[in-house]
């Protein structure tokens, strides 16, 4: 070893006085969730509550119906779509009573990986958090997490 002072004790090079910050924010400013009521999908959302009040940033959690769902129902040749997102409204109050976090709730429909990435893009979120699918058919390419991973061109934190 050699000698020298203790680098703690040293003044930072190119540190800004005190009281002074620079331009942009250190940490996320908002987080996409990727929320439709399943365990995982609570999961997820607890974590970007955590990980938001921490940073002091916003929620936008989407839910994103599937257009080719077991849900979608046909009459007289005009889809029924049951309105899924207006329940889940109700659930994310709950689940974010006194999370101390401002939070948005949108629904879309779509493809859920793309859709949240649209909705990431469009509201320039710093990530996207999503659950991780308990199913293991779904790990064979078919799952949101998975989609995301492959091609979201923001971070993507999938959460067990």
């Amino acid at each position: 070893m050699g000698g020298g002072t203790d680098p703690q004790w040293e003044p930072l090079a190119g540190r800004l006085p005190a009281g002074q910050f620079e331009i942009g924010k250190d940490g996320a400013g908002l987080l996409v969730v990727g929320f439709d009521g399943s365990d995982p999908s609570r999961n997820a959302l607890a974590y970007a509550a955590g990980l938001a009040r921490r940073d002091n940033a916003a929620l936008l959690v989407a839910f994103v119906e599937s257009l080719n769902s077991a849900s979608l129902w046909f009459f007289a040749g005009s889809p029924i779509i049951p309105d899924s997102g207006a329940d889940l409204a109700e659930d994310l109050r709950d689940e974010l009573r006194g999370a101390g976090v401002p939070w948005q709730f949108v629904s879309v429909r779509g493809d859920t990986a793309r859709e949240l990435e649209t909705l990431a893009s469009a509201y320039m979120a710093d990530a996207i958090v999503v659950g991780r699918s308990r199913h293991s058919w779904c790990s064979l390419g078919g799952s949101v997490a998975v989609g995301l991973a492959k091609r979201a061109r923001r971070t993507v934190l999938i959460v067990p």
